[in-house]
């Protein structure tokens, strides 16, 4: 399931029980002030959250699937996130997600259901 940030502000309405146009307004400027901080090269910690920082990635050659050939790819700034101690321990303990595989139509076996 994809969170959006409307769902993020509509959670926070719901349990400070305030208006959820405010909650959007809070959702924005929080992750505005961890953008800013990431663009300024600096790291963003949340105490038993995580932790957002920037990585230099340094340059390679890669290679175009199409021709094969090798095409320098230069260096770059990449945002990188280590999940806290206490989020790692609540998501070890949660229970395991087992999704069911999609069916086959009896018709159609070479389409999903």
């Amino acid at each position: 399931m994809t969170t959006t940030k409307h769902d993020i502000a509509q959670q926070m309405s719901d349990r400070l029980a305030i208006d959820p146009k405010i909650a959007g307004k809070a959702v924005e400027t929080v992750l505005g002030v961890i953008s800013d901080a990431l663009v300024e090269g600096e790291y963003w910690e949340l105490r038993n959250f995580g932790v957002f920082k920037l990585k230099q990635r340094a340059p390679r050659l890669g290679r175009n699937i199409h021709t094969g050939d090798n095409i320098p790819v230069p260096s770059y700034r990449d945002v990188v996130f280590k999940p806290g101690k206490k989020m790692l321990e609540r998501v070890a303990r949660a229970p395991k997600i087992v999704r069911p595989k999609p069916r086959k139509h009896k018709d159609n076996p070479g389409v999903d259901a």
